[in-house]
Order: structure tokens, then sequence, then C-alpha cells
């Protein structure tokens, strides 16, 4: 998902990503621009910290969220778009 930063629905985007950890999955965002980005960070559960409007948590982290405009080289982006994927894969099959 490429995106500018606007979320105008956190509460839902959040519901959506925490459903999303339980299937086998990964949801890449890529946030171009310079606006402010926390909110996407926040969907990038590193800290496991992530809870939905009903109190459930995600299986796992499933997000991996990169800021284009910090990336130097292609090569680079592609290595921190794929970084966690292997992880979430292997954390999806363990549970």
């Amino acid at each position: 998902m490429i995106t500018d930063g606007l979320i105008t629905d956190i509460d839902e985007t959040i519901d959506t990503v925490i459903e999303c950890s339980y299937l086998p999955m990964s949801i890449v965002i890529v946030g171009v621009g310079n606006a402010k980005f926390d909110k996407l960070d926040i969907l990038d559960d590193d800290e496991g910290t992530l809870v939905n409007s009903n109190g459930k948590r995600p299986l796992r982290d499933c997000v991996q969220f990169v800021q284009f405009n910090t990336i130097e080289d292609v090569a680079t982006l592609r290595k921190e778009i794929l970084c966690e994927i292997p992880e979430q894969i292997s954390a999806y099959y363990e549970h």
C-alpha cells in the first residue's frame, strides 16, 4: 500500500490490521511525501502494543511500514520493505 499518511479512519484500520494478523498475509505500507506518519507507524506493531476497539490484540505483527523519503537507494528500499516478511510468515505458521 502506498500512502501520503492521511488516515481518516484509524480505529477501523486498526480493527482490520488485527483481523489480518490471524490470516496468512503481510501488509506493507510505504509512506510517501513529507506528512507525519505517526499513525502509520502505530500499525507497524513492533512493540506489541496495538489493541483494537474491542480490546483484542493481534496474533502477530503483520505490518511493515517504510517511510520512502528516508531511504537513500532502491536496494535499501527493497531490503526495508521485505525485511520483516520472513519473520511474519514464521510467526503465522507457529500459531
